[in-house]
C-alpha cells in the first residue's frame, strides 16, 4: 500500500461539496476514490442517504469493493452494511431507473429488460436506414449540438431519419425491451418526465463520486446533471489525457468543463506511483503534463525502448521482448502485449480463422474464448446466445437474465449452474476445440445440445424452436481444429497474455509491448490530442518498469530519430 501523498489527503479529507480532481497515471486514484467514499459516509449526516462510487467496469468496481472492504476491516468497529454503493454506471442507472420505473416511459406492461442483439425474437424488431433494414438495437442515440438526438447505425454511421427511429424504439420498449445504448434515453426520460422519482433518488443518494470521469458520455452526462439539479452532489475524478472512448462519444469535455464551474472544487493528483522516472518522463513530454514520479530508476535494466519487428516474423519480436524483461529481472506472467484493436490482439495471440456462422459461431467462440484463452466467464456468455439462439420466441429477456445475474430466483440460479457445467465439461458438454471442426466437432456438439435441450424442456420448460438443428449446420466449418495445436517444432517463446488497450485500461503491468503500425505511431508521437495517441499514451502509462514499442520495420527510419528525442532507448539488434 503506498504512503498518501498531500494532495491525497487533502481531497479525501474536504468537506461535502461537489468536487473535480484530474488525475495523472498511477496517481494512487484508486485509493483516493476508496478513502474519499469513507470520509464522505462519515461525514454525512443523513442515516438514510447513500455515497455513490460509480466507474465503468467490472474490474474498476471489483478493486474499489476489495480495497473498501479491506479499509474497513483495518478500522476497528467499522462495518459495510448501509450507506454506501459502489456499482458501474451502467448497473447503478438500470437498478434505480430502468428496471424499476422504465415501464413508465416506455409503456410496456413489465419489467423492462436488457438486450444484447442475439435474442431470437429481435428479428421483429428492424429500423429503416434509407437502404436495407438493421436492427433496431443496433441504433445508436448522439447528440448534436444544435440539432438535439440523432440516431447512427453501422460502421458507416448511417444517420436514420428521427422519426422512424423513434417509432422502431417505441416499438421494441412496448415489449420491455432495450439495448445498451437505448437504456440511458429511456433513463433520462423517467428523469424529466418523472420529478418525483428524480428528487427520491436526489435524496437516497445525496453524494456521487464518479471515477474515469473522462469516460462520461452525453447522456451519462444528462442523468447525471438531472440528479443534481434534483439536490446531489456530484464529483468526478479522472484524466482527459485517458480519455480513449471518444468513439461512443466521451471525448473528456464533462470533465474540464466541469471543473470551470464556480460552485465545484478543484483538486489535481500530480505524482505517479506507478512508473519509474524514464517513462513518467516521456508520459509528461506526449501528455503536456509535470507530474512527478515518486519511485526511483532500479538498479537493473529498465525504462522505456524500442525495437523494429516484421509482422511475418511475430516469433521474433516476441523472443526480444522475452530478452529484455530478462535482463530486467521481469517474469513472463507480469508482462503483456497490448494492441491498437481486438483483431491485432488476437491476430498476435495466434488467431485462428473465422470458423461459424449464426447461431453456430456462438458455440464456435465459447470454445475458442475456453481452450485457448481460458476466459470462461466470457465463454459462458457466448454459449447462453448460443443456447437462447436455439430456443423459441418466448424467451425475450432469458439472456440478460443469465448474464446479468438479474433475477436470484432458485430457477435462475439453476439454469444458470446447468449451463455453466455445459461449458465447462469438454467431454459431455461443449466439445474440445481441439477436435476437428467438421468431421468431430459439430457432429459431437449436436448430439450433445440435443441432449442439453431435452433436459432444459422437462426441468425448466423451456422449448426449442422446429429448426433450431438447422442453425448448426456447418456453415463455414473447415475440416481442421477451431484452434490451431502448438508448434512443436518452433521456437521456444514464452506465453504472453496479449490484449486490447482498453481491456487493460486501469491495470499497472511490469513490463509492456505495445505493437504499433505507421498511423499509430504516428498518433503516438502527436500526443495526446487524438483518440489513438490517447491509447497510446494509456499503453505507455500501464508499465511500471519497462515499455517496449514495437516499430514496423519499414518505418525504422522515419521514427527512430523522433523515438530518440522522445527520451525512447534503441534495443540491442533493433
Amino acid at each position: 500500500m503506498i504512503e498518501l501523498s498531500q494532495q491525497q489527503r487533502e481531497i479525501i479529507e474536504a468537506p461535502l461539496n461537489p468536487m473535480a480532481v484530474t488525475a495523472c497515471a498511477g496517481s494512487g486514484k484508486t485509493s483516493t476514490a476508496v478513502r474519499r467514499l469513507a470520509a464522505m459516509r462519515k461525514q454525512l449526516n443523513d442515516r438514510h442517504g447513500h455515497v455513490a462510487l460509480l466507474s465503468f467496469s467490472n474490474v474498476a468496481v471489483d478493486t474499489f469493493n476489495r480495497d473498501f472492504d479491506a479499509l474497513l476491516q483495518a478500522e476497528p468497529g467499522s462495518n459495510r452494511a448501509g450507506g454506501v454503493e459502489i456499482s458501474t454506471v451502467d448497473a447503478f442507472v438500470t437498478s434505480n431507473i430502468i428496471r424499476p420505473h422504465g415501464h413508465l416511459v416506455m409503456r410496456c406492461s413489465r419489467t423492462p429488460f436488457l438486450v444484447h442483439g442475439t435474442e431470437p425474437f429481435l428479428t421483429n424488431f428492424s429500423v429503416w436506414d434509407g437502404k436495407r433494414p438493421q436492427p433496431t438495437t443496433a441504433l445508436q442515440p448522439v447528440v448534436v449540438k444544435g440539432e438535439g438526438l440523432q440516431f447512427e447505425v453501422g460502421r458507416a454511421k448511417t444517420v436514420v431519419d428521427r422519426k422512424t427511429a423513434t417509432e422502431a424504439i417505441k416499438k421494441l420498449a412496448g415489449v420491455g425491451a432495450y439495448s445498451h445504448a437505448l437504456g440511458n434515453i429511456w433513463a433520462l426520460k423517467v428523469l424529466m418526465n418523472q420529478p418525483l422519482i428524480r428528487r427520491a433518488l436526489a435524496r437516497r443518494y445525496p453524494h456521487i463520486l464518479v471515477d474515469e470521469a473522462q469516460d462520461i458520455g452525453k447522456l451519462h452526462q444528462l442523468i447525471l446533471m438531472s440528479l443534481q439539479g434534483a439536490g446531489a452532489q456530484v464529483s468526478l475524478i479522472g484524466d482527459v489525457n485517458q480519455g480513449i472512448y471518444e468513439f461512443s462519444g466521451a471525448t473528456g469535455a464533462f470533465l474540464k468543463q466541469y471543473a470551470d464551474r464556480d460552485d465545484v472544487d478543484v483538486r489535481t493528483l500530480e505524482t505517479n506511483f506507478r512508473s519509474v522516472p524514464s517513462i513518467v518522463k516521456i508520459a509528461n513530454k506526449l501528455s503536456g503534463r509535470d507530474d512527478k514520479p515518486e519511485r526511483s530508476d532500479p538498479e537493473i535494466s529498465s525504462g522505456a525502448y524500442y525495437f523494429t519487428y516484421k509482422k511475418e516474423e511475430k516469433n521474433s519480436a516476441l523472443k526480444s521482448f522475452a530478452a529484455l524483461l530478462g535482463d530486467a529481472g521481469i517474469p513472463a506472467d507480469d508482462a503483456a502485449v497490448l494492441c491498437r484493436s481486438a483483431k491485432w490482439a488476437d491476430d498476435w495471440a495466434g488467431g485462428e480463422d473465422d470458423q461459424g456462422q449464426g447461431v453456430l459461431r456462438h458455440f464456435v467462440d465459447s470454445a475458442i474464448q475456453r481452450d485457448k484463452f481460458g476466459r470462461f466467464d466470457e465463454a459462458f456468455k457466448l454459449c447462453c446466445a448460443g443456447v437462447i439462439g436455439l430456443l423459441d420466441d418466448n424467451h425475450g429477456d432469458l439472456l440478460s437474465d443469465l448474464v446479468s445475474r438479474s433475477r436470484d430466483e432458485r430457477s435462475s440460479q439453476m439454469l444458470r449452474r446447468t449451463l455453466w457445467t455445459f461449458v465447462k465439461d469438454a467431454t459431455a458438454g461443449l466439445p474440445s476445440a481441439s477436435l476437428i471442426a467438421d468431421t468431430a466437432w459439430q457432429p459431437a456438439l449436436l448430439l450433445r445440445v440435443e441432449a442439453m435441450l431435452a433436459m432444459l424442456s422437462a426441468e425448466y420448460g423451456l422449448k426449442a424452436r422446429g429448426n433450431w438443428k438447422a442453425k448448426l449446420a456447418r456453415r463455414k466449418i473447415f475440416n481442421r481444429p477451431l484452434i490451431q495445436p502448438a508448434d512443436l517444432v518452433g521456437e521456444n517463446v514464452p506465453k504472453f497474455r496479449v490484449s486490447t488497450v482498453h481491456k487493460v485500461k486501469g491495470e499497472s503491468i511490469r513490463g509492456v509491448l505495445y505493437i504499433c503500425n505507421r498511423s499509430h505511431l504516428n498518433e503516438l508521437l502527436g500526443g495526446t490530442t487524438t483518440e489513438v495517441g490517447k491509447i497510446g499514451y494509456v499503453a505507455l502509462t500501464r508499465a511500471r518498469d519497462l515499455f517496449v514499442l514495437g516499430v514496423p520495420a519499414a518505418n525504422k527510419e522515419e521514427f527512430a530519430p523522433k523515438l530518440d528525442a522522445l527520451g525512447f532507448k534503441k534495443a540491442g539488434g533493433g
